[in-house]
């Protein structure tokens, strides 16, 4: 079983355009109080801005867990849609109280035209729906091109309150696509496809109670990553004239992913926005749960990229050692198999100068994923670290830096970070953006520091 870790990305909102408008990398932790770049509505909150955890701790909380509540976000930034799209994210979905239907109704992942403003954006219906499809007389979302349902009480595959297409019957525990809104009321949000998670024995509420797309144990806290967690993938890429949607995710305690969904969409029937923008939605309604989402980061398939965490948010400067762990997640998303990928690290100061030994000292380096490495692994005479990696064709492989920071090494409330870089010759790599990553770590004071360590993001 892996460690779990955290993004640490400083800021709100990373938005960085590369030298050809295809290019994109936008990642948001949803760690802070910080709303910069983000829409956010109805019940949807962020918990390090209302208290509920410390600030670069938190999560975005689409709802409560309590009866009749819905919320949405949105990130305001568009990006290109020429090279594909994939969306990485964590969630957790939890309840504090018990309630007769096992916990309901689900959340959204959604992609819709990125010409549609704050003005013109107006959500689907809720319940079944959840935030994206239409219902009743409630249209579904403005623009939407594609809602990935997260289905916990098994309403959004349901040909039922006027959703177009779908199940006779409830899917609980289940992964749904519905397509792209329609100005046709009858042709709007059409069901394409669903998955079913999880045992399947015994009827809908015996699915319903299987910890699956939700957490079915009743407690007082967030449950712990060992506990639950989920991290998925959501891919739309092209195939001829046509894309194709892949949903995978990867539950506690496993290091791959399993991949849950695949369907074709004709791209003359739903021929792809040049632009798009990414949210989520969840709604409750006699069942609940509260529905959390993290540390997501959106970019382009098909190239080699770059991701980073560690297992602090920040830590002390008044204790003499600090041990701190980055984990740095180098994926290769190509048909082909790369043996000569360039890989570099440094542990920096805030301005990007190398942090001398007597500041931060790397203790160990290892390596798991790969099929090849020249990365030391002891005798670390600088926080400079260089070597080669191979790497199988539609895999990804884990590094794991492992160091101690010095007492006061740095001033108290600045910052120290982990860059990671990563580019190889053996492919042409179309888009730039996602070959580097930056984890930051910040110097508190003890006294106002509430948990140095609160681990919750796998790598």
């Amino acid at each position: 079983m892996m460690k779990q870790f955290y993004k640490t990305f400083c800021g709100a909102l990373l938005f960085i355009s590369g030298m050809v408008f295809s290019q994109f990398t936008i990642t948001n932790t949803f760690r802070t109080n910080d709303a910069t770049g983000l829409k956010i509505g109805d019940n949807a909150t962020l918990t390090a801005a209302t208290g509920v955890d410390p600030n670069g701790s938190g999560w975005l909380r689409l709802t409560n867990s309590s009866p009749s509540q819905r919320g949405y976000m949105y990130v305001q930034q568009s990006f290109p849609t020429t090279l594909g799209v994939m969306a990485d994210f964590e969630y957790v979905s939890w309840r504090s109280s018990n309630d007769s239907f096992l916990g309901a109704d689900g959340f959204t992942f959604f992609l819709f035209d990125g010409s549609i403003t704050d003005a013109k954006f107006k959500l689907g219906g809720y319940g079944g729906s959840l935030g994206y499809a239409n219902t009743g007389n409630t249209p579904g979302l403005s623009g939407g091109y594609i809602g990935v349902g997260f289905d916990e009480y098994g309403n959004f595959a349901r040909a039922a309150e006027n959703r177009n297409g779908g199940t006779t019957v409830s899917v609980p525990n289940a992964v749904v696509l519905r397509g792209p809104t329609s100005a046709t009321y009858t042709a709007s949000n059409p069901y394409l496809t669903h998955t079913e998670l999880g045992d399947r024995t015994g009827g809908a509420n015996a699915i319903r109670a299987r910890n699956e797309i939700d957490y079915n144990t009743i407690v007082t806290a967030r449950p712990a990553p060992s506990e639950f967690y989920r991290r998925v993938q959501v891919y739309v890429t092209k195939s001829g004239s046509d894309y194709v949607v892949n949903v995978r995710w990867r539950k506690q305690g496993e290091t791959t992913f399993t991949n849950i969904l695949t369907y074709t969409m004709n791209g003359t029937t739903y021929p792809l926005p040049p632009t798009l923008k990414l949210g989520f939605a969840a709604s409750t309604g006699g069942g609940y749960n509260f529905h959390e989402i993290r540390n997501i980061l959106l970019t382009t398939p098909g190239n080699i990229r770059v991701d980073s965490g560690s297992n602090s948010a920040s830590l002390c400067n008044d204790i003499k050692e600090n041990p701190v762990t980055f984990s740095i997640e180098v994926s290769n998303d190509t048909a082909a198999n790369l043996a000569d990928i360039n890989f570099s690290n440094q542990i920096q100061d805030a301005a990007g100068n190398l942090l001398d030994i007597t500041k931060f000292k790397i203790t160990s380096l290892s390596t798991t994923g790969f099929t090849s490495s020249t990365l030391p692994t002891s005798n670390f005479t600088s926080n400079n670290i260089t070597g080669k990696l191979g790497l199988a064709s539609k895999t990804s492989g884990i590094i794991t830096i492992t160091g101690n920071y010095f007492k006061k090494s740095i001033p108290t409330n600045q910052s120290f970070k982990s860059v990671s870089k990563v580019n190889t010759t053996e492919i042409t790599d179309s888009d730039l953006t996602n070959n580097t990553t930056t984890t930051a770590i910040y110097a508190r004071k003890c006294s106002i520091l509430t948990n140095p360590s609160l681990p919750s993001y796998s790598k």
